[in-house]
């Protein structure tokens, strides 16, 4: 019998039997998981970013605005906060976000995962400088725990490294990997970003990772402009950027991922609300 307790989640033990059922029904992400494509409207955004960067000598890009508007979606929408492990849905304890950093846009360069936390009361100058922090550390590294880790288990025969694999998988599935593991592993966060609109292309669906139990995987494209209807009836070109999403059908129903959705969508194309740290905050373990 799995352990209820985990270092990065609390059982969520009041949801009804029918949301308790759907790891049973689909045990795996693979099997559960669905893919949304989303267009954003960036006009207003596009602007935000040219009155913010004027006179900073490090322009930030717009997957700034994303990753902020992940964090405020997660700390308003808790919902969408939950993963499944061990067959029981959890309330995960923070906001982490999981993204790749390539220490430079060269073929050869090396990449690795960065995860960051996030206060749920986070604006989007917390978050802008966060983020820079860490990246520009983990640019200047040499090598992270995650790239010392693969290297190790990647050395030893393929026997001794699908062994540990299944090691960490049966850990996890009864909530004994150490804390040290979960905390700082990419793969255990609330949301995986992929930003390829920085190398200037159209999103893809990203495929679910069955190792972790991260249930949004974000995909983010290239800004572009596109013809659209207008409020008169004729056409304009309009500026718009296309994410996919990957998620996880099992931790919430679909009227509450349309608002999440929505919600993400809707901060995205008005940063400037991102500018305040919300006014009150929903209880995330009200179902604990």
């Amino acid at each position: 019998m799995p352990l209820k307790k985990r270092c990065d989640g609390v059982y969520l033990r009041k949801l009804s039997g029918f949301r308790k059922a759907f790891p049973f029904l689909m045990p795996t992400r693979t099997e559960s998981v669905i893919l949304y494509p989303q267009r954003v409207r960036i006009r207003e955004t596009l602007d935000w970013l040219e009155k913010f960067n004027a006179g900073r000598e490090k322009r930030i890009s717009l997957f700034y605005v994303v990753l902020a508007a992940c964090a405020r979606t997660l700390a308003l929408r808790p919902d969408a906060n939950r993963f499944v492990s061990g067959r029981r849905i959890y309330q995960r304890k923070s906001i982490d976000l999981s993204f790749i950093v390539k220490r430079e846009l060269t073929e050869s360069a090396s990449e690795t995962n960065a995860k960051i936390s996030f206060d749920p009361k986070s604006t989007i100058a917390d978050v802008i400088d966060k983020v820079s922090s860490i990246v520009y550390a983990t640019k200047k590294s040499d090598t992270t725990g995650d790239e010392k880790l693969t290297d190790a288990v990647t050395r030893v025969p393929r026997s001794v490294t699908r062994a540990f694999m299944g090691m960490l998988r049966t850990l996890d599935y009864f909530s004994l990997l150490p804390s040290s593991f979960v905390r700082s592993d990419a793969f255990f966060s609330s949301v995986y970003l992929a930003n390829l609109g920085g190398i200037g292309l159209d999103p893809v669906f990203h495929h679910m990772y069955e190792f972790g139990n991260t249930p949004f995987f974000i995909v983010v494209g290239k800004p572009k402009k596109v013809p659209a209807v207008n409020e008169a009836g004729g056409i304009e070109a309009q500026d718009v950027m296309d994410m996919n999403i990957s998620l996880d059908e099992r931790i919430t129903d679909g009227v509450n991922y349309a608002k999440t959705i929505g919600l993400l969508t809707d901060l995205i194309e008005h940063p400037s609300r991102l500018e305040i740290p919300p006014e009150s905050l929903p209880d995330p373990f009200e179902f604990a």
